[in-house]
């Protein structure tokens, strides 16, 4: 019996340390899993202070987007009140005919085009006035005819 007591004392003396070690892992575990939950409930927090950051950032970005917009039309609206987009308006009109009024004597030869005059103050109000002299310039490279063209003096087709 001896033998059987001491055995027993010795599994029990066994199954004890093995407890407290075990319970001691246990501890540990419940500690860790403490720590994560503490860790989530910070990180919860993070996501809910940065969505409302991002969220003040975008209304914020809205804001300045609409404020953007209205002065971009403003600009434009003030750009095209202003002297200087009349001048430019002016100034590309009375380009714009000139290069027309070439195309067509140089496309229609046959034509007698010097009768066209840019009348700017019919045209607009606005368009810059420029003596006849400045409109109708002729371009000699352009007007005059080569007897080394071909086409220049073939008959029209």
């Amino acid at each position: 019996m001896d033998k059987t007591r001491i055995l027993l004392e010795t599994t029990i003396k066994n199954v004890r340390d093995e407890s407290k070690k075990w319970a001691g892992i246990a501890a540990e575990a419940k500690e860790k899993a403490t720590e994560h939950k503490n860790l989530i409930k910070e990180l919860r927090a993070d996501i809910v202070e940065k969505d409302t950051r991002l969220d003040h950032i975008q209304k914020k970005n809205d804001e300045l987007s609409t404020l953007l917009s209205k002065a971009k039309e403003d600009v434009v609206v003030e750009f095209k009140a202003s002297k200087e987009f009349t001048d430019l308006l002016d100034r590309n009109y009375a380009a714009g005919f000139e290069d027309f009024r070439l195309d067509a004597v140089e496309n229609f030869p046959e034509v007698d085009f010097s009768s066209i005059k840019l009348n700017l103050n019919a045209a607009t109000s606005s368009l810059l006035q420029t003596s006849s002299k400045d409109i109708n310039i002729e371009d000699d490279a352009s007007t005059q005819s080569s007897k080394e063209d071909p086409k220049v003096d073939a008959p029209p087709a």
